[in-house]
């Protein structure tokens, strides 16, 4: 089982290098410029180094459908030197000796949400960011048979940890009200330079409860 408070700690220190190498550069632009998928692809980089690492990977229950049909995963870990099965793929020589089947796998959803855009304007999807499209996800993942571990990274932008804070327990409540099943939750909270109001990037981990 993927111990969830040592991924928050890898998650979080590839946001702190990040962060340290733009201020070296002295970057016009920082972390909160990337878009949700180059900064997944940032996370999925780092992990490499502790996990073996898949990107868009489409979901146990939609096998059979053409692949370009089924609903996608953004990071699935597996232990190192054991990569995902991929169930699309048909047997070769050249497999690895060893594969990860979806139930041995950690499959991730991220969300990014962002309290302000460029030029300091509050974003006007910052509440609902936190809201709608992360409860699809991770009803989504509850419906998957075949996976037993699985977790919601959300990707915080915002102006202090008061106001952090107080959102994270906002949408811990949106998740019980809508009867969707999470586990404890892991925060790791990094001080960024403030270029456009954000002055903190937050990690929040938590692990669903697969029903």
């Amino acid at each position: 089982m993927t111990d969830f408070s040592t991924l928050a700690d890898h998650l979080g220190s590839a946001i702190t290098t990040a962060e340290a190498q733009l201020r070296l550069e002295q970057a016009v632009y920082g972390l909160d410029a990337m878009d949700e998928l180059a900064l997944q692809s940032l996370l999925a980089q780092s992990l490499l180094l502790f996990y073996e690492v898949a990107r868009e990977i489409p979901y146990p229950s939609s096998v059979g459908k053409k692949r370009s049909n089924r609903q996608r995963c953004d990071l699935v870990l597996c232990p190192k030197g054991c990569p995902l099965l991929r169930d699309w793929a048909s047997p070769s020589l050249f497999d690895p000796p060893r594969q990860s089947s979806p139930q041995h796998a950690l499959w991730l959803e991220i969300k990014v949400a962002y309290q302000f855009r460029e030029g300091g304007v509050r974003h006007g999807g910052y509440g609902n960011q936190w809201r709608n499209a992360v409860v699809d996800d991770l009803r989504k993942m509850e419906a998957e048979s075949l996976i037993r571990q699985a977790g919601l990274l959300l990707l915080v932008f915002n102006e202090s940890e008061i106001v952090l804070a107080k959102d994270l327990d906002l949408f811990e409540t949106v998740l019980m009200q809508k009867e969707v099943l999470a586990g404890f939750r892991h925060i790791r909270t990094i001080p960024i330079l403030d270029r456009i109001g954000h002055t903190v990037c937050t990690v929040a981990l938590w692990p669903t409860i697969q029903r």
